[in-house]
């Protein structure tokens, strides 16, 4: 982890950062409330999250025409240049980390990684508790 944070520190991206500039790559503006709940945290700290980039020139948030109340947020041209810069730093950084596993380990680790992953997103993180005592 401390590999791949160090790739995007390198950009000045925070993990949540670089995932932020990721759903707004790869889905277009996107609602502020939205974008909130694909990242699964709280509006507070979202706010966090985006005012360094809106400073930064990353993103923008304007009014949507049709609804005043909701904030639409896009990827800049700028935040689009570093979002491709940051997730290439951090490939490379992936590559080097598992250099020693061939292809097929690889894909096997990334179904591994997927797996848990998806067994905590549904609640069911029993898997990484430690067993009861008999």
């Amino acid at each position: 982890m401390r590999r791949l944070r160090d790739a995007l520190d390198a950009h000045d991206l925070k993990p949540r950062q670089h995932y932020l500039l990721g759903l707004l790559h790869d889905h277009g503006a996107t609602g502020q409330r939205e974008l909130g709940e694909a990242m699964g945290v709280d509006p507070s700290v979202l706010v966090t999250l985006l005012n360094p980039l809106e400073a930064g020139g990353l993103v923008s948030r304007e009014r949507d025409p049709a609804d005043r109340r909701r904030h639409v947020v896009t990827l800049t041209a700028a935040g689009r240049r570093r979002f491709d810069n940051a997730t290439r730093a951090q490939r490379e950084a992936e590559d080097a980390l598992f250099a020693a596993l061939d292809g097929d380990q690889r894909r096997q680790l990334e179904a591994v990684l997927v797996a848990l992953r998806a067994n905590l997103s549904s609640g069911q993180d029993d898997a990484c508790s430690p067993p009861a005592d008999p």
